[in-house]
């Protein structure tokens, strides 16, 4: 979910940026058949309404027991995103991370949102 005001031209730069490894979407229990794979972040725009909402509550929405911005936590499962993870440490936007990260913290008890 990007804002009007999130978009600039350091962002449109950005964007395009080829990154490795890539995050693969894949339907689940499908012996792993990918959908589509994202190497940049205008790569992911693009493919997110393509996927299935289910896989992408996958990549967003998956529990652990560790806090990815907060390792010291592990007072119990939180929210973990595979998504955000991919954007923090491959992509580099931390701030897109984090607000990815926190969506999915406020919106795991609704999944049907996406």
């Amino acid at each position: 979910m990007f804002l009007t005001s999130d978009i600039t031209d350091t962002f449109a730069k950005d964007a395009l940026k080829k990154c490795s490894p890539g995050l693969a979407f894949k339907f689940l229990g499908s012996n792993g058949k990918v959908i589509g794979r994202v190497t940049n972040l205008s790569d992911l725009i693009s493919i997110l309404p393509e996927i299935p909402a289910t896989i992408a509550q996958f990549h967003i929405f998956r529990e652990t027991t560790k806090d990815i911005f907060e390792p010291t936590h592990l007072d119990g499962p939180v929210v973990r995103s595979d998504l955000a993870l991919w954007i923090n440490y491959v992509l580099g936007d931390t701030e897109l991370s984090r607000k990815v990260y926190e969506m999915g913290k406020s919106e795991s008890a609704n999944p049907e949102i996406l």
